[in-house]
């Protein structure tokens, strides 16, 4: 949502908005000066003309869509607006249930930096001085595309990625039951495409939904961060092998679209990454680095804590906050078996975001401690006493990563001094 604001804005679009809370997005916003923001819903947040465009976290029954609605202004999805913009210009989409926002935020700068100036919109705040969205002067729009609700579908692509096929958005709109069912949706979003390119596992996952899909697989060397792709060396900025084999797909793309390596090479080596994706937000008094990452799904919190273990000499330390009773009940114990790759783990009480926590009593983080006896897992319900424990018994060399996509990032403020 605040991508579309800001490039709607960039157009030369009059936009306003609010939201329930400040937030790093908010933030954002706000330090461009472009857009009139609101915190809190309210009916005097309305413009008198104009449409409106609505997230899937606003129900019909806002007073601000209720209000619209009454006067007759126009409405839109927020996928619908995007879908707008993808028929104005060449686009590159990128789909898969991990990996996208940093994909499509690495895609990005290494066209701008090659300079192809694309307009952008990422899910994630680029590390400053950064924009996650822009209107650029060429004509290529860069994307992520979200199968959460299916709206990826009424985009108009003309590239392409495909990092994964898994599982996760079970309790969401898009009403999905099974990894063959996210399969058959994302081989129907590249169809149509002029070009596919998707990493290995998504070859093996498709098969022949999708025949004319182009591999781009990575070569490990003896540089964790580095890999090799048709003959050309390419260094990361950003560890993990998961992020090697989705810049792996960004190098595919940019030397389709005219990019040289040399030009690649250094975008990907000084790409500044994003926020709560591995951020490194400081360290404690006794010298420990605390991680910052959004990761909410078993599959992402293994490659979070494997590239925590390759950038430290110590213990990693994870402290997990599951996001959304749905998702802990579906992923139990494959939330229990990936946090084991931490030496401790503490878990936190569950983050409803949109779920009532009244309905889902039954669910609870306590369900992962007890999936694998004897795992060891500590329970956390007093964030307070937490950061006393992590800032006390934490050493130099030590790493602790914040992991999930609720509000455990404002643990970092408690614990870090510098």
């Amino acid at each position: 949502m605040s991508g579309l604001a800001l490039v709607a804005a960039q157009l030369g679009a009059t936009v306003s908005g609010s939201d329930t809370k400040r937030s790093i997005f908010f933030d954002s916003l706000h330090d461009t000066g472009l857009i009139e923001l609101h915190l809190g819903h309210d009916t005097g947040n309305l413009p008198a003309a104009g449409e409106i465009v609505y997230s899937s976290a606003i129900r019909s029954d806002n007073v601000e869509r209720a209000a619209a609605n009454e006067r007759g202004l126009t409405e839109l999805h927020r996928s619908a607006l995007l879908a707008q913009l993808t028929r104005m210009n060449r686009t590159i989409a990128v789909a898969g249930a991990h990996g996208k926002t940093t994909t499509a935020a690495l895609l990005a700068y290494v066209l701008d930096q090659a300079g192809l100036q694309p307009t952008y919109i990422v899910g994630g705040l680029l590390r400053k001085p950064a924009l996650h969205a822009r209107a650029g002067a060429g004509r290529l729009l860069v994307i992520e595309a979200d199968e959460s609700d299916r709206s990826l579908l009424d985009y108009a692509v003309n590239i392409a990625l495909i990092t994964n096929v898994d599982l996760d958005h079970v309790g969401d709109a898009g009403g999905y039951e099974s990894k063959d069912d996210v399969a058959d949706v994302l081989a129907r979003f590249a169809k149509g495409a002029d070009l596919t390119v998707g990493s290995q596992q998504a070859a093996d996952e498709l098969g022949e939904r999708l025949p004319e899909l182009v591999t781009a697989v990575p070569a490990r060397t003896a540089n964790p961060t580095a890999f090799v792709l048709d003959d050309e060396t390419y260094d990361l900025s950003l560890p993990g092998w998961h992020n090697a084999e989705n810049a792996a797909l960004v190098v595919r793309v940019a030397r389709e679209l005219g990019c040289s390596p040399e030009a690649i090479r250094e975008a990907l080596a000084t790409f500044p990454g994003l926020a709560r994706r591995f951020e490194l937000r400081g360290h404690t008094t006794n010298g420990a680095k605390v991680f910052d990452d959004y990761a909410h799904h078993p599959t992402e919190v293994a490659a979070v804590l494997q590239a925590a273990r390759s950038v430290t000499t110590g213990r990693v330390i994870a402290v997990f906050q599951p996001h959304l009773f749905s998702r802990t009940q579906q992923f139990t114990t494959e939330f229990a078996q990936s946090l084991t790759l931490a030496d401790v783990t503490y878990l936190e009480p569950i983050y409803p975001a949109r779920e009532d926590p009244a309905a889902w009593d039954h669910v609870s983080s306590l369900d992962i401690a007890t999936a694998l006896p004897g795992s060891g897992f500590h329970y956390a319900t007093d964030r307070s006493a937490l950061a006393t424990d992590l800032a006390t018994h934490t050493e130099s060399g030590d790493a602790i990563v914040l992991v999930g996509a609720g509000d455990i990032t404002l643990l970092a403020e408690q614990i870090v001094t510098g």
